[in-house]
């Protein structure tokens, strides 16, 4: 296992003190969140939270257009494009819940992310 592979898996382990085979899903989440907001998973200039997973949680629920997430390289694409991501955006915070029994298999992931 290599040292970006264990980044991702000391991340969970310090939510929930477990690693069990839903942290391959939040792991590889958190690899998709980079490259939808063109953010590192932990930044230390973002004040309101370092953990890319905390920040676009803020950001969903707060009075922005969630396609603020998104990074901004991605401006001027097509619509389309733009609503698949957004689609996959909506996938990637459900394969982050907290609770990791509550996280679909890294199987159903990729049927979700298929069928978008």
């Amino acid at each position: 296992m290599d040292l970006f592979v264990l980044f991702y898996f000391f991340a969970e382990y310090g939510y929930t003190m477990n690693i069990t085979k839903k942290s391959d899903v939040y792991s590889y989440i958190v690899v998709l969140l980079e490259i939808l907001s063109g953010r590192s998973a932990v930044e230390n200039r973002v004040r309101e939270g370092s953990h890319i997973v905390e920040w676009v949680k803020k950001k969903m629920v707060s009075f922005e257009p969630t396609v603020t997430i998104l990074d901004a390289k991605f401006q001027g694409i097509p619509d389309q494009m733009v609503q698949e991501m957004l689609l996959t955006l909506g996938i990637a915070m459900f394969c982050v819940n907290s609770s990791p029994p509550e996280r679909p298999t890294m199987k159903e992931v990729v049927a979700l992310l298929m069928e978008v």
